[in-house]
């Protein structure tokens, strides 16, 4: 008992002792060196999804043309290694998770300046979702570790279409024309917002009977008798 005492103090004297030299010659934490990147490939085997291997490509090489490299930087080209597809484990067994290796390659010497693991899970578990998810999340590390700018997502939207011209074939409808019911206008209105329909008058040709059938006209001064037709003509001739 009494011979553990002395090296539980040595133990501590040692942390101590690390403690004052990492505050005394300590500094700010540097930022990681940043690269010129020109290009990305993405590998993978037959157990990733295309979709997953196209996403990753599109998104990097996106921010690769949005982002302003630095001046002097060193040109490299990455490459993207998925060394495991899968699931993951526990709570997170039903989403997409994968393992991958970023490798930068410079483009002067064709030797690797650069190397990194990663580890990404997709967010959601929604199919026809999460392999696009997954994608992203793999490419918002790539972005972040080199440096990358997130492009801005930019909807161009469709050449609009407009003709004058009926396609062949189609029946065109005849406009319908509501009657409103009939009753007591409002003064507000004005008088073409209320039309009732007139009904459609028939016109008779007038007719003229031949002269055989024609009834005499007797002559003035003589009376017509009981029973008889006649007609009478008022005024001068």
């Amino acid at each position: 008992m009494v011979a553990c005492i002395p090296r539980t103090v040595v133990a501590l004297a040692f942390v101590l002792l690390l403690a004052s030299c990492s505050v005394l010659h300590g500094g700010p934490i540097q930022r990681p060196l940043s690269y010129h990147v020109r290009d990305v490939v993405v590998m993978a085997d037959a157990k990733v999804p295309a979709s997953v291997i196209a996403g990753v490509d599109r998104r990097v090489a996106a921010a690769i043309r949005t982002t302003m490299p630095p001046a002097g930087a060193e040109r490299v080209i990455l490459t993207v290694k998925v060394d495991r597809f899968g699931h993951g484990h526990n709570a997170r067994r039903d989403f997409l998770q994968a393992k991958y290796t970023v490798t930068a390659v410079s483009i002067e010497t064709g030797k690797p300046v650069a190397k990194g693991h990663f580890i990404a899970n997709s967010p959601t578990n929604v199919p026809g979702m999460e392999e696009e998810a997954l994608a992203e999340e793999m490419a918002s590390r790539i972005r972040f570790a080199f440096a990358l700018t997130v492009p801005r997502l930019r909807i161009v939207p469709p050449p609009r279409t407009t003709s004058t011209q009926l396609a062949s074939g189609v029946e065109v409808a005849e406009p319908f024309a509501a009657t409103p019911p009939p009753g007591p206008a409002s003064p507000l209105a004005p008088r073409s917002a209320y039309v009732q329909a007139q009904p459609e008058r028939t016109v008779v040709p007038p007719v003229q009977l031949p002269r055989s059938q024609r009834p005499s006209v007797p002559p003035r001064g003589v009376a017509l008798e009981d029973g008889a037709s006649g007609t009478v003509r008022l005024g001068t001739d």
